[in-house]
């Protein structure tokens, strides 16, 4: 019970801090972090991404479903973080590459985006639309 009520306040704080962040550009946010490196959250049409990962070889995919959503499929070369595991702090994401975040329809990969971008990771994007939009354009997806 503990553990849930831990996860629930986590959940809470991390919406919080998407609903009050910074309005004025939530496409393409930018803001000076500590280390003086520039931040940058911006979604992306399904189109946009998978051309981003055509020509990033360095992009990390990470998706943030539960392991029960992936029989929808998954976009190829992605890795699985769930999204109760960045919100209970059990893991977090990868530093140091530009991270392309996917979830089902966008909103969770959206909050964790909000969220470690003001936390001063240095390229994160969010899929707008998820894999379902993903899968609306014809896009590639693998089974797992």
């Amino acid at each position: 019970m503990k553990r849930y009520l831990q996860a629930c306040s986590l959940m809470i704080l991390l919406l919080a801090a998407v609903a009050c962040g910074d309005k004025t550009t939530p496409e393409n946010k930018q803001a000076s972090v500590g280390s003086g490196q520039p931040s940058i959250f911006r979604s992306l049409s399904p189109q946009e991404a998978k051309s981003l990962i055509e020509t990033r070889k360095d992009l990390v995919l990470v998706d943030v479903r539960s392991p029960q959503e992936l029989y929808e499929g998954s976009i190829p070369d992605s890795q699985l973080i769930p999204f109760t595991d960045l919100a209970q702090g059990r893991t977090t994401l990868p530093t140091g590459k530009p991270i392309l975040l996917i979830c089902a329809v966008g909103g969770r990969s959206y909050a964790v985006g909000q969220y470690f971008s003001g936390k001063g990771y240095g390229e994160i994007y969010n899929l707008s639309g998820g894999i379902s939009a993903w899968k609306a354009a014809g896009l590639p997806l693998q089974q797992r």
